[in-house]
């Protein structure tokens, strides 16, 4: 599998599920693309957990994604701030697929692939792949 020369957003609010923010980031990066993680705060979010997320790639432009994650909470619905919210639209915009894991996908794009559960990770990757290699 090979997302080489591909760039991801995996979007992140407060209370994130680990599993769900951190296998796609981990698969993505060892697939060869640039991962970008926005969390809805600027300084960073808190895993329900507790474990602290810093953002990397805030600063890029919203359409230079080529796919959107957006990881779910344990806590309900993220919250998704408006940096995150434009990159969104700009994946709906640019028909570019987002992928929706567990909670988040009641904040998702219109279109947005949904998986329910951690357990579906997997297949979210193959998704990915499969979508970003056509």
């Amino acid at each position: 599998m090979s997302l080489s020369g591909k760039t991801i957003a995996v979007l992140a609010g407060d209370g994130y599920q680990e599993l769900e923010l951190w296998y796609p980031i981990l698969r993505a990066r060892e697939a060869g693309a640039d991962v970008a993680v926005l969390t809805s705060a600027p300084a960073g979010v808190t895993s329900h957990l507790g474990y602290p997320l810093i953002p990397v790639g805030q600063d890029t432009p919203p359409d230079r994604f080529d796919a959107v994650v957006v990881a779910g909470t344990v806590t309900g619905t993220p919250a998704l701030s408006e940096a995150q919210t434009a990159v969104l639209h700009a994946a709906e915009a640019g028909a570019k697929p987002v992928y929706a894991i567990g909670t988040a996908g009641e904040v998702a794009a219109a279109g947005a692939r949904r998986f329910a559960s951690a357990d579906a990770l997997p297949e979210l990757m193959r998704a990915l792949v499969s979508d970003l290699s056509q």
